[in-house]
This record gives C-alpha cells, structure tokens and sequence, in this order.
C-alpha cells in the first residue's frame, strides 16, 4: 500500500465521522459529541502527512513507511469505530457497555502495533523513543524486537479485560500498557552500546 492510498483511505475515514457527525448533531444537540472526534481525526490526519517531512533522523520514513502508514490507517479505524459505539449509545440505539465494546478492538490494535515494532527503524516520532535509542541504530532494533512479545502480552491482557469487572478492565489496559513501554525503556537503558 503506497502513501497516497494510505492518505486517501484516511481521508475517507475522516469524511464519513464529519458526515456522520452532521446527521446525528439535531438529534443529540451536543457538539463536543458529535464533532469532537472528527476534529481530532482531522488534526491526526494533518500530522500523519507532517510528521514524516519534519523528521530530522528519517524524513520521509524510508523503509518502513508502509508501517507508519498502516498504523495510521488501523487508529483512525479504531477511533471511528470508539465513536460509532458511543454515539449509538447516547442515540439509544444500542445499550452497550463501550468500554467492554471497545477492549477487544484495542486488544487487536496493540497486537498489530506488536508485530509491527520490529519493523521501524530509527526515527524521531515513532516508536519507542528514548535518548538511547534515538541515539543507536543498534539499541532502536534491539529494543523494539524485545517490546514485540512484551506488547503482545499486553493486547491479551486488555483482551481478557472485556470479560472481567469493569475495574479489573480498566486495570487490565493501562497496567500492561504501562509496563511493557516502561520495561523496554530500562532496557533501552541497559544495552545501550557504551563507548
């Protein structure tokens, strides 16, 4: 998938929250709900096209702008898809629990940023950025090939969140999440190539 694809599926994604965001306004009469999500999509889509031409490591993401892409791509799926279950809610078209809803979508997101961690390489916006590995080619691959499983485990916990109490769920996102970037920070730390 080339970078213009990318784009327009984006926009595409973008056009149909606003769309949607206009239909439902008269009827919710909130406009923080309906437009609030689509303002921030189109502010994302922005810095999806910036990010890249700014970079002063990698500019244009050579190599693996397929991946920034693609991440660009599954979050504003998910985003729509957190904003379609919450507008359906506050319209009573569904009676749903949106935090259970929306835990196996994010589990599924954080698997595939998972797989994809391996493939980046060097830059100053994307992945895990700490001072040693914008600092080594060496420590940047070393340190997202071990946060892969580390992020893999971590989508299976939020997983299992959907069928736990509602606090455990809460518990079961952010703990992993944390621990997984903290724990390859410090590794970060640990290997990094001293000379």
């Amino acid at each position: 998938m080339n970078t213009k694809v990318s784009g327009v599926l984006i926009c595409v994604i973008v056009l149909a929250v606003f769309i949607t965001g206009a239909l439902v306004y008269p009827s919710l009469g909130d406009f923080r709900l309906a437009f609030g999500l689509p303002i921030t999509l189109l502010m994302l889509w922005g810095l999806w096209a910036l990010l890249p031409a700014i970079d002063p490591i990698a500019k244009g993401f050579p190599g693996f702008r397929y991946v920034y892409d693609l991440f660009w791509i599954l979050l504003s799926s998910f985003l729509a898809y957190s904003y379609a279950l919450k507008l359906s809610k506050a319209l009573g078209v569904l009676q749903i629990d949106v935090l259970r809803a929306t835990l196996p979508a994010l589990a599924a997101l954080f698997f595939v940023i998972s797989m994809l961690l391996p493939m980046l390489r060097r830059n100053w916006f994307f992945g895990i950025r700490t001072p040693w590995t914008l600092s080594s080619d060496e420590d940047w691959m070393k340190t997202h090939q071990f946060a892969r499983p580390l992020f893999g485990i971590a989508s299976l916990l939020i997983f299992i969140g959907t069928f736990m109490p509602r606090i455990w769920g809460i518990g079961l996102l952010v703990g992993p999440i944390f621990l997984a970037i903290m724990a390859s920070a410090i590794y970060s730390y640990i290997i990094f190539p001293r000379k």
